[in-house]
């Protein structure tokens, strides 16, 4: 699941209701959740703006429960230096760190990965539950 759905949910963004189902999915058991390990850093990032940096971490950390943590490894930050098909470096980790760990790579921006959907299925929240209909 990529960083901007747990945004949606932070912001009240439009769509935010499909990505908290999501998050809820993945917190209850019924979806597989999987986050790079660059997911809590910049959450952490975004709420120490608005709240201190300890109910920033603790914000963070509720944000991402239910979640596995793909670890950033040197493959992946050298296989997304290198990407050329992907104009952002964050979402090339966020690419990198979803094929070996998932299918499918939920996203709020799929414009931005449409260089890389023959090699993982992406899908927008809204998608994601029409699609597989995981039991809520």
């Amino acid at each position: 699941m990529d960083v901007n759905v747990f945004v949606d949910m932070l912001k009240r963004r439009d769509g935010w209701e499909a990505s908290i189902a999501m998050v809820r999915l993945a917190r209850a058991g019924r979806i597989e959740g999987y986050i790079s390990a660059l997911t809590p850093p910049i959450l952490y990032f975004l709420r120490a703006r608005i709240s201190s940096e300890e109910e920033a971490k603790k914000d963070a950390r509720k944000i991402i429960e239910g979640f596995r943590i793909v670890p950033l490894s040197e493959e992946i930050i050298s296989r997304s230096f290198d990407e050329k098909r992907m104009r952002d470096f964050e979402d090339s980790i966020q690419f990198y760190s979803a094929k070996p760990s998932s299918e499918v790579l939920v996203t709020r921006n799929k414009r931005d990965f449409r260089a890389v959907e023959n090699e993982v299925e992406v899908l927008t929240p809204e998608e994601f539950l029409k699609k597989y209909k995981p039991i809520p």
